[in-house]
């Protein structure tokens, strides 16, 4: 059974949500499908989408407008902006090292920062994988004598870190420059 959060704007379908209407405003079937199109390892449901559109709405995140005489389309407000904002600093800042599937939600609307908060955020980021990198070095150290195979998973996690984290210090690095286009600025 899925785990629902108590509270809907926890649902990790929010972020995505009021990504896509900061990309252009939508009626709420084109949002479902265009969540279940380019996230599937999110698992969207039509009831979910729906649920949490009125939820947005009541938050004031969302405003609908009528579209036709059967249709609403939804805008992102400048509190749903805001929001988005937020949430996309935070989950790329503190989210679990480990735990790919938010992150990369959360880095496919980088551009919502400014590009001063984006590289500051990718670079607490790399802080936060550079000094697991030195956690799982001094792991391996100390574990002299254990075959790699036993600890094979230790090996990965650790090569993966290391490719982030120099993803996360070059991404920085061009977005500081000006070298990453930015939306709204010229390249």
């Amino acid at each position: 059974m899925d785990r629902v959060p108590t509270n809907a704007l926890a649902n990790p379908l929010v972020l995505p949500i009021l990504g896509l209407l900061a990309e252009r405003p939508r009626h709420a079937y084109a949002l479902f499908s265009e969540l279940r199109s380019r996230y599937t390892y999110l698992g969207v449901r039509n009831s979910t989408v729906y649920t949490l559109l009125n939820t947005l709405v009541d938050a004031g995140w969302l405003r609908p407008t009528p579209v036709g005489t059967d249709r609403q389309e939804f805008r992102l407000t400048p509190a749903g902006r805001q929001a988005l904002a937020e949430r996309v600093e935070r989950e790329i800042r503190d989210g679990a090292l480990g735990d790919r599937t938010a992150f990369l939600t959360a880095l496919a609307y980088l551009g919502i920062l400014t590009p001063d908060a984006a590289a500051a955020t990718l670079e607490i980021r790399a802080g936060r994988v550079h000094h697991e990198q030195e956690r799982l070095a001094h792991a391996l150290d100390a574990a002299t004598g254990v075959p790699e195979l036993h600890m094979i998973e230790i090996h990965f996690y650790r090569d993966q870190l290391q490719r982030e984290h120099a993803w996360l210090d070059a991404t920085a690095r061009r977005t500081r420059s000006g070298a990453l286009a930015w939306p709204g600025q010229e390249s």
